[in-house]
């Protein structure tokens, strides 16, 4: 008597599942690119900020005024000015932002990025 072989590999049908699912993943990840693009530059202006006003008589205006600067300076529209809080701390200020970002995925679906951001400022 004959054996069978087994078959091996992947059916058309399969193929195109998976196909889809990771088409999907990578349409999620292009989508979410500029999200994470605009973090990496609010994370930069942040470091900036510390290492510019650590140990320079820092303020609370003259922080916010070089937080809108920068923020236009990067093209950066959101997070706004705001959106950063100014807060007193013992030793100086502590400069946060938090804030979400979401942006359209498919049909009525979006993707969410949400992100937390702060920087403690010596006086």
């Amino acid at each position: 008597m004959r054996q069978r072989q087994q078959q091996q590999g992947i059916t058309a049908i399969g193929f195109l599942i998976i196909a889809a699912l990771v088409g999907l993943v990578a349409y999620g990840a292009l989508r979410l690119f500029p999200l994470y693009m605009t973090q990496l530059t609010i994370r930069d202006l942040m470091a900036n900020l510390k290492s510019e006003n650590d140990g320079n008589g820092a303020n609370p205006g003259r922080l916010m005024a070089a937080i809108g600067k920068r923020l236009d300076v990067n093209g950066v529209d959101f997070p706004k000015r705001q959106d950063f809080v100014v807060t007193k701390t013992d030793d100086g200020f502590l400069v946060e932002v938090d804030y979400e970002d979401r942006v359209p995925f498919i049909a009525n679906i979006s993707l969410v990025a949400s992100f937390n951001n702060s920087v403690e400022i010596q006086k």
